[in-house]
């Protein structure tokens, strides 16, 4: 009975792996790229209505390849970043609910941190913002300027201007870097002290559990328990 129960079991849980699975799969290589699809035809229909005086002043291939950017950043974003956030999200309410309802005691110990990590992130939202809003004027700065050389290559050689464009557009290559290194940094430094705070619940977690199980108020296979959550 008991190797009849644990297969059964074993089946109920590889069942509902492959379940998870399919269900992944099919929103990760499906569902997203027809959302995509739908965007794209949408952003055509839009495009279409725009008079085409809109589009005398403006260069079509750069026009067309910062849009196809924007629509393949868009597709990245929602096929991988937005739905490992929303699971992080359920998970740790989920997690969260069950670890309140065996021990709230352990369950402080192991969540204090997570509202403090998330309230250090949001709260340098705005200083991220404004290195990468920097960073893209930058970026669009080097564009304009390679776009103008491309333009007027001849009117640059005909009146001897090559050097003061190629310092014109060093130097806007030595500040769109130079942004790019300090956005970079700035997510990655409060990204990762977010990080290495909730490293932090490790450590509450293991002296909570060890005076709780000195006292006798949690068994060990608990205290593993909440240690692996």
């Amino acid at each position: 009975e008991s190797a009849a129960f644990y297969a059964a079991g074993c089946a109920a849980c590889l069942g509902l792996i492959l379940l998870s699975t399919y269900v992944q799969y099919n929103a990760t290589y499906f569902a997203t790229y027809v959302e995509s699809g739908v965007r794209r035809i949408t952003l055509a229909e839009q495009l279409r209505k725009i008079p085409l005086s809109f589009f005398g002043n403006r260069d079509l291939s750069d026009l067309t390849s910062t849009m196809i950017a924007d629509c393949s950043s868009l597709d990245q974003m929602f096929s991988h970043y937005v739905p490992q956030l929303f699971a992080s999200v359920g998970s740790t309410l989920v997690i969260g609910v069950c670890m309140f309802a065996c021990d709230w005691r352990m369950a402080l110990a192991v969540l204090w941190v997570v509202p403090v990590a998330v309230a250090l992130t949001a709260g340098s939202k705005k200083i991220q913002d404004a290195f990468g809003t920097k960073n893209i004027l930058n970026k669009r700065a080097v564009a304009d300027c390679i776009q103008e050389g491309l333009e007027t290559i001849r009117d640059i050689k005909a009146c001897h201007r090559q050097e003061r464009y190629l310092g014109d557009l060093e130097a806007k290559l030595s500040a769109m870097e130079g942004s790019s290194i300090r956005s970079e940094l700035a997510t990655g430094v409060f990204v990762c002290s977010a990080q290495a705070f909730l490293r932090l619940g490790l450590a509450t977690t293991v002296l909570t559990g060890g005076a709780l199980l000195l006292a006798g108020g949690l068994s060990f296979l608990f205290f593993l328990g909440f240690l692996f959550a």
